[in-house]
């Protein structure tokens, strides 16, 4: 096993299924960004790039479905989720015009995901676990529309 790679484990779920396995899929899609930035060449940078714009993609639908729902629970430190989740996509659009300037590496953008991601669940989204129970039968879905 690439010691690089994310393993899902207990540390990283806020309790809540459908959150989870969106953190999961994002997990899945950042370990194939870091077995692909290891490749190196062209045509391999051409599929990393690829997978980090599909992987973005659904970084924002996620930020959006649990933007609203912390919305719906009031949650009080909503205006902090917002602003990481902004500069997030603030420094993606940095380190995308790194790697393409040859600037940066593909595996440092790779890891970049990763180290975000992971900080984020851990230290910020663990934050609004005591809130999901105001969700109700809504469910976690419906923020996704």
């Amino acid at each position: 096993m690439d010691e690089d790679l994310v393993v899902w484990n207990d540390t990283y779920s806020v309790g809540y299924a459908p959150i989870d396995d969106q953190h999961k899929a994002l997990v899945v899609m950042i370990n194939e960004l870091l077995q692909s930035s290891k490749a190196g060449a062209s045509a391999a940078n051409s599929s990393l790039m690829q997978v980090f714009e599909k992987t973005v993609e659904y970084a924002k639908t996620h930020f959006t479905g649990e933007e609203k729902m912390l919305t719906e629970v009031l949650y009080p430190e909503l205006d902090t989720q917002k602003k990481q989740h902004h500069q997030f996509l603030f420094e993606v659009v940095n380190i995308v015009a790194d790697v393409e300037s040859g600037k940066t590496a593909p595996i440092e953008m790779a890891v970049f995901l990763k180290t975000w991601l992971m900080n984020h669940i851990v230290v910020s989204d663990k934050k609004y676990i005591p809130y999901l129970g105001k969700i109700g039968l809504k469910g976690f879905e419906a923020f996704l529309k």
